[in-house]
């Protein structure tokens, strides 16, 4: 298939499965949605149920894939982490739309160790990599507690992404990711003084 079919459908399927739950979903409406034949589709899945579970698996492998390959592994600030993180998930997110709302449903599903084991076998160490490799914790204060202080900037900068991309969707613009960066930048000052030495 070429790829901007493939994008066509999967982001059709996206949309279909994150606006209704997967029994009200309707093929007919993705394939409508993305312009192809309901054979077509049904040449490439055999069924709703599995198209909708390569899309679960879909979402998680290419959301961590492109974070394992872009991620500059020698920044040893987890502020700095933290936020090239953010920023190659919104970049998966505008070519992929619905995405975000998709994994939502994904996660009202299942619990946070399904979740969690999930992600694991997709690449085994994933979060311990991302938020450990490489990372001078010794910049913290000694009085902090490091990983807390991670989970709260994690918070932060994830949910300014989340509030951010809600508003791109309803524009439908391009993002400005230079914006973005300088807009985040203004949190993680105010957290590297009260968290770093």
């Amino acid at each position: 298939m070429d790829s901007e079919k493939r994008k066509r459908i999967i982001n059709a399927s996206l949309d279909e499965f994150a606006k209704n739950s997967f029994k009200k979903a309707s093929t007919n409406n993705i394939v409508k949605n993305a312009g192809i034949s309901k054979g077509l589709l049904y040449h490439y899945f055999s069924s709703k149920k599995e198209l909708y579970e390569w899309l679960k698996k879909f979402v998680f492998e290419l959301m961590i894939n492109e974070i394992l390959e872009k991620i500059d592994w020698n920044e040893a600030d987890i502020f700095e982490r933290i936020k090239q993180i953010v920023l190659i998930k919104m970049q998966v997110i505008e070519e992929y739309p619905n995405l975000a709302s998709f994994s939502k449903v994904i996660y009202e599903e299942k619990s946070y160790e399904e979740m969690k084991e999930l992600i694991e076998n997709i690449s085994p160490g994933f979060y311990s990599q991302i938020y450990s490799r490489n990372i001078d914790f010794g910049l913290f204060k000694e009085d902090i507690d490091a990983h807390k202080a991670i989970k709260i900037i994690q918070w932060t900068i994830e949910k300014y992404s989340e509030e951010y991309l809600n508003g791109f969707k309803l524009t439908n613009e391009n993002i400005d990711y230079e914006a973005i960066s300088k807009e985040m930048d203004e949190y993680l000052i105010m957290l590297k003084m009260t968290f770093y030495k």
